[in-house]
C-alpha cells in the first residue's frame, strides 16, 4: 500500500532451522514474488552458537528466539550486495501507515537522519553493550524503517568486538545480551553516529528543526485507523473512515513527542508531495497499491 518495490526491494529473513519459517517463507514467495518481487532468505546460527536468554530483568524476561531477533539485526548486511548502500530494518511487529519516501529517512546531503527521544527505557543495556553512559534513545521514537548505510553494520561489529576485547562479536553478544533491556537499533545508531558522523545527522530532542516525519511504527494508535487513513489521504481510497482529523497527528507522533515533532506545515508539504509522487508511479505499481488498500476496506 505504502511502498514502491522498485526503488525499496524487500528481502525477509526468517529463521532457517524452523520448519514453520519455511513454511511461510513458501508461502510468501508464492504469492507476492511474482508482484512485489520479495526476496526470501533464511539464517542460521554460527556452529557451536548457543543464544543466550535474558535473566537479568525478571520482570521482562525474553527468550532466547527474542534474542535471535536482535542479534540478527547487527548482521543485515551480509543479506545484500554490495551495490546496496542503505538498508531499511523493521521490527517484526511494525506497520506502514504513509508513503515511504527517500525524504523521509535521508537529509539534502546524503545523511540518514537519527531523531533523539525523551532518556529511554534502554539506557541500562545499551551503556553495557557500548561501555559507555550515552543518554541516546532513538528506539523510544518509535519511526521505522531505521535506515543504516549498509558498511555501518560491520563497523559496528568490529568496535564492539574491539572494546569487550574479544574475537568476535558473538563472544561479546553473549556477554552484553543478557543485561535487558537493550535495544539493538539504538546500539547500532549510538555507535554509527560516533564512528561515521559524516554519514548520520543526530537530531537531538530539544532541536527546533522541524522536519522528520513517520510513516511507519511499531505502536500505534490504531493501526486499522492508522493505515486507513493512509489510503484516504495518499490513495483517496477509504476516506469515510476516520482519517482527516488523523492525518496530521499520525505522521508527526514520534513516541513522547520531541520538541521537534509539531511542525503541521511539514505534515501538509509532505501529502502534497508524496500525491504528486503517487500520481508519477508507474501504473502497474500504483494499481496494486489501491488494490490493497480496497482489500482492507472489507477487514
Amino acid at each position: 500500500m505504502f511502498v514502491n518495490p522498485k526503488m525499496f526491494p524487500l528481502t525477509i529473513v526468517l529463521d532457517g532451522d524452523s520448519p514453520k519459517d519455511k513454511e511461510m517463507g513458501d508461502r510468501l514467495i508464492s504469492l507476492y514474488k511474482k508482484t512485489l518481487g520479495i526476496n526470501v532468505l533464511y539464517e542460521y546460527l554460527p556452529e557451536n552458537f548457543i543464544m543466550p536468554n535474558n535473566l537479568s530483568s525478571p520482570k521482562r524476561q525474553k527468550h532466547a528466539g527474542y534474542n535471535q531477533q536482535q542479534w540478527s539485526t547487527f548482521y543485515m548486511d551480509r543479506y545484500f550486495s554490495d551495490d546496496v548502500d542503505i538498508i531499511g530494518v523493521l521490527d517484526s511487529d511494525s506497520v506502514f501507515f504513509a508513503y515511504l519516501t527517500l525524504e523521509t529517512f535521508i537529509n539534502s546531503e546524503g545523511k540518514i537522519q537519527v531523531p533523539h527521544n525523551f532518556e529511554g527505557f534502554f539506557d541500562h543495556g545499551d551503556h553495557v553493550a557500548l561501555k559507555e553512559n550515552s543518554k541516546i534513545d532513538i528506539m523510544c521514537v518509535d519511526i521505522f524503517p531505521m535506515f543504516y548505510y549498509r558498511h555501518s553494520f560491520s563497523a559496528v561489529r568490529n568496535y564492539i568486538r574491539n572494546i569487550w576485547h574479544v574475537n568476535t562479536f558473538d563472544e561479546a553478544f553473549v556477554e552484553f545480551a543478557p543485561f535487558f533491556p537493550f535495544s539493538q537499533f539504538n546500539i547500532l545508531y549510538k555507535a554509527s553516529i560516533k564512528l561515521e558522523p559524516e554519514h548520520y545527522e543526530f537530531i537531538p530532542y530539544n532541536s527546533t528543526k522541524s522536519y522528520k516525519i513517520s510513516v511507519a511504527s511499531q505502536i500505534t494508535y490504531n493501526r486499522r485507523v492508522d493505515y486507513r487513513s493512509g489510503c484516504c489521504l495518499i490513495h483517496g481510497l477509504n476516506c469515510n473512515y476516520k482519517s482527516q482529523e488523523h492525518k496530521l497527528d499520525i505522521l508527526l507522533y514520534h513516541g513522547k513527542r520531541p520538541r521537534w515533532a509539531n511542525n503541521v506545515t511539514l505534515a501538509e508539504n509532505y501529502y502534497n508531495n508524496t500525491k504528486n509522487i503517487i500520481r508519477n508511479l508507474d501504473p502497474g505499481i500504483r494499481q496494486q497499491m489501491r488494490a490493497a488498500c480496497k482489500r482492507i476496506q472489507q477487514t
